[in-house]
């Protein structure tokens, strides 16, 4: 195996594992910010535009559904 071939296998490999962090980043921090929409709207402290996209056409607010993302 050449030298390029090895580096060309190893860049695969690091790129995947990137892709692979920043999912996990990604989803822990959609969590993260859902909870807080959670809690704002709890305390009256979030901003009526971010209501309504976090309501459904029931009236219901669940930031959680919306996210797509299951509550811990």
């Amino acid at each position: 195996m050449s030298e390029l071939d090895d580096l060309l296998r190893q860049k695969a490999e690091i790129e995947a594992r990137i892709f692979e962090v920043r999912m996990q980043e990604i989803d822990r921090l959609r969590l993260e910010f859902a909870e807080l929409a959670y809690k704002l709207r709890e305390l009256n402290g979030l901003p009526k535009p971010l209501v309504d996209v976090f309501t459904d056409k029931a009236g219901t607010f669940n930031s959680y559904r919306v996210m797509s993302v299951k509550k811990p």
